[in-house]
């Protein structure tokens, strides 16, 4: 081979292993369908964007949660719901949280989110009229109110989580900084003992949020008899009796993963697509004050009393601009068992490609969100039916923000609630502007805003026109 292929082969392979495959994903040539990157050891790295491929890669058994995940899985845990290859285990902790977190579930809920949504709104209106000039940490505020919501949702109580806020956040800034090199996530993946050493911040910060699960059991168990949630559920899996739990109670290590995942993964990405989504709004001024004008006619006191969201046509435009900053930029899967694809037509028309035993799949499921936003748009626009149950036909089969079947993410009708909820209310009430004028979009295990997530909110008077908000 020449010196200078060998060069670029060189080159090619260096920014594979130092950037996280999401960034990878965005450096691909337009229009190419699949890419494969060649890794050490004979395994390669398959960029799928052609999406009939990844819908039917999404079902296929022999793609599943393996070696990729060792760094993850030794920082939250092995047991964690979201790491866990399918199986007995996988599908039984998965059917749980699909039952008690089902849209009649939710809807049942959604008077309580409504009211946590208007009192988050409601604090952050003192704090703004006592100091006007001040900026408000919206990632904070966020957090708070995804906190109270979560832990009622997986409890059935009230929950005072606020001092686990700043481990949270602290755990997921290490994350970003430690887990999201293909380096380390590689040799993880080769060298299972290597995962230790690495990732360490980010383990600490797991471990002490372990608390917030400690108090969600004792919580949840103190409504042993009155109605089944996860976190009588985790009690039971792990053989502890809910009428002797106490404040002073020891729990095993898996059912505090237990519950304080169930938790992080209800915040991890849902909190990052309401940031973004105001984001969306303060560089898009007309399409607020349309917006705001389909909040008038919805919520005439914002999301004070919301019963139902079903039938509210406010949602048709702004759930596509939610769905549109997903924050899940892509989704990796393991090759588990030898198998093939075919790009294109499911009749064959397109490349074949065969995948080995220890190759990754990575799905472009931003670049897969950004082609069917306009379509969604239509549909709900056309349709005549209500968003949401347009949405829920459409969820798994078309815009596939969570893939598909056994892939479906099982707080997926909380994530739409709860974050309609507080974006409804809080855009109803105030202009809010970042106090930098345009924040980087960070690609990592899950996409975020960068810089300061410190905002300047302004009331907009009752009944007048919403102010105009130059773009950054």
């Amino acid at each position: 081979m020449p010196f200078d292929q060998i060069l670029d082969q060189c080159a090619a392979l260096r920014r594979v292993l130092t950037s996280h495959p999401s960034e990878t994903v965005r450096r691909l040539p337009e229009g190419a369908a699949t890419c494969i990157e060649e890794l050490p050891g004979g395994q390669r790295l398959f960029f799928v964007r052609d999406q009939g491929a990844m819908q039917r890669l999404a079902r296929n058994p022999a793609l599943d949660r393996g070696n990729g995940v060792h760094l993850l899985r030794s920082i939250f845990g092995p047991g964690t719901l979201f790491l866990m290859p399918h199986g007995k285990p996988h599908s039984r902790r998965g059917g749980e949280a699909t039952r008690l977190l089902r849209q009649v579930q939710i809807d049942a809920l959604t008077p309580e989110i409504a009211a946590r949504a208007c009192k988050a709104v409601e604090e952050v209106g003192r704090v703004v009229a006592g100091a006007p000039e001040a900026p408000v940490d919206m990632h904070d505020v966020i957090l708070r109110y995804l906190f109270d919501v979560g832990a009622r949702a997986i409890t059935g109580v009230d929950v005072d989580l606020r001092s686990e806020v700043a481990v949270f956040r602290r755990g997921v800034d290490a994350l970003h900084r430690e887990a999201t090199s293909m380096a380390k996530t590689a040799l993880a993946a080769n060298l299972p003992w290597t995962a230790a050493w690495m990732g360490k911040e980010a383990r600490r910060a797991a471990l002490e949020f372990h608390e917030a699960g400690r108090r969600m059991l004792v919580a949840g168990a103190a409504r042993h008899g009155l109605e089944d949630t996860l976190a009588l559920r985790a009690l039971k899996r792990h053989g502890i009796d809910p009428a002797g739990v106490g404040e002073s109670t020891v729990f095993p290590k898996e059912a505090l993963i237990d519950a304080a995942m169930n938790l992080a993964a209800s915040l991890f990405t849902t909190a990052n697509l309401i940031e973004r989504t105001l984001d969306h709004f303060q560089r898009h001024p007309d399409e607020l004050r349309a917006l705001r004008q389909m909040i008038d006619a919805d919520f005439p006191t914002g999301a004070a009393g919301v019963s139902q969201l079903l039938l509210c046509p406010t949602l048709a435009t702004l759930i596509p601009v939610m769905l549109a900053h997903s924050p899940v930029g892509i989704v990796s899967r393991d090759v588990v068992d030898a198998t093939t694809f075919t790009e294109g037509d499911e009749d064959g028309a397109g490349t074949r490609h065969q995948l080995r035993r220890g190759d990754a799949v990575i799905f472009d499921v931003e670049g897969m969100q950004a082609q069917q936003v306009d379509g969604l748009r239509r549909q709900l626009g056309e349709d005549g039916r209500p968003a949401l149950e347009v949405l829920n036909q459409r969820h798994d089969d078309v815009m596939k923000v969570f893939f598909l079947g056994r892939n479906r993410c099982p707080g997926r009708f909380l994530a739409v609630a709860d974050s309609a909820l507080f974006l409804i209310d809080l855009l109803s009430k105030f202009d809010c502007q970042s106090v930098e004028r345009s924040r980087p979009l960070e690609r990592g295990i899950v996409n975020r805003l960068g810089g300061s997530p410190l905002m300047r909110l302004t009331p907009v008077p009752p009944g007048e026109a919403p102010a105009a908000v130059s773009p950054p």
